[in-house]
């Protein structure tokens, strides 16, 4: 067991040294200053040993003793790279919710398609217990690094080899029941535009490798018929193929009026969509020590951006996307670098890159 501590400011610490000092409990504690969620899995990866891993969040606990037996059964008796597990909401006195925040999890296209049309939004969970070199590949790559759902690999545009575990595993309290037919898109909260810019890297990434016809019509239809918990029985349309970004980058953000959302990024990267030209050349140079962003990294790179205190070279680069710049011509030894910085900004399967 692993306890990370990213700059608490209650008696975490001190509780914990109690408790350690009365059990044998086999824990190892680190604490960092405060980063973010994503760093801390990281840095927690570090001092891991198992063979399979599980993450636990403060605000969830166990459904109950045998959670664990049963994760380590299924996965070990399954070729899989992991399994999720239900998750049950609980009121008031922690009687047990209504629903489960877990759909059946299929490993196709389809599931692809439904991802895109919920705008990018995860439709299943990021709760799983992952075997562990897969953890530390794909899961790391797509969802520590770049935020996008832990199941989806980027790479090959499918889902990994994920079973349902069909048993409640986690269980945490809510104050008011949660309406899952709202679009989070409009809650005004720091979160806010750092799920958007993830939703917006996932679906780029699906829709470059899938045309989905009618996109607005077909988002549309599937968002209401999720409203009413029957998503499973949307005939989604799709072929091979790429489809067109001027299509759906506008469609996701254009209910988006908080001032604090109406930002440079996330207009660069409409402007992008809207002026997308095949033919259109830039040569990039990245200058020594800029810092390199990953998805994960948003708020970060947003609050530079509102402080004006960003390296000049990102407010370069991001004159060239928003005039829909495709080509992009590097030295070799900074391709990997200028992808990286592509993907942040959620167009890297949009755009060619050139290095000599």
């Amino acid at each position: 067991m692993i306890l990370i501590n990213d700059g608490s400011q209650d008696e975490t610490e001190t509780i914990l040294r109690r408790y350690l000092g009365n059990t044998k409990l086999p824990l190892k504690y680190t604490k960092q200053t405060h980063h973010n969620y994503f760093k801390a899995i990281r840095h927690g990866l570090k001092y891991a040993s198992g063979e399979i891993i599980f993450v636990l969040d403060a605000d969830k606990i166990l459904f109950n003793q045998n959670v664990f037996y049963r994760a380590v059964s299924t996965i070990l008796g399954e070729k899989c790279d992991g399994m999720f597990v239900g998750i049950r909401a609980m009121y008031q006195r922690l009687k047990d919710g209504k629903f489960h925040l877990v759909r059946p999890y299929y490993r196709n296209e389809v599931s692809l398609i439904k991802t895109a049309l919920g705008l990018g939004t995860n439709i299943y969970t990021n709760y799983a217990f992952w075997r562990r070199e897969i953890f530390e590949t794909s899961v790391y790559e797509n969802y520590l690094i770049n935020g996008m759902p832990a199941w989806y690999n980027a790479e090959n545009n499918l889902g990994l080899r994920v079973v349902n575990g069909n048993f409640v595993g986690l269980k945490y309290r809510v104050s008011k029941k949660v309406n899952l037919g709202d679009n989070p898109l409009k809650q005004n909260n720091s979160k806010t535009l750092f799920e958007l810019s993830t939703n917006l890297r996932t679906l780029h990434h699906i829709v470059s490798r899938i045309n989905v016809p009618a996109y607005s019509t077909q988002a549309t239809l599937y968002n209401l018929i999720s409203r009413l918990h029957i998503a499973s029985l949307y005939p989604s349309i799709f072929k091979q193929g790429q489809t067109s970004l001027k299509k759906i980058t506008p469609l996701v953000v254009k209910n988006i009026k908080d001032s604090e959302l109406d930002n440079v990024y996330l207009k660069t990267i409409v402007d992008f969509s809207n002026n997308f030209d095949p033919q259109k050349t830039a040569k990039i140079v990245i200058p020594k020590g800029t810092k390199i962003y990953w998805g994960t990294e948003f708020d970060e790179f947003s609050n530079k951006l509102s402080k004006n205190m960003l390296d000049q070279f990102y407010y370069d680069l991001m004159k060239i996307i928003s005039q829909g710049t495709t080509i992009y011509k590097i030295k070799k030894d900074d391709q990997k670098k200028l992808e990286q910085i592509l993907e942040f900004f959620t167009i890297r399967d949009y755009v060619k890159i050139i290095s000599n």
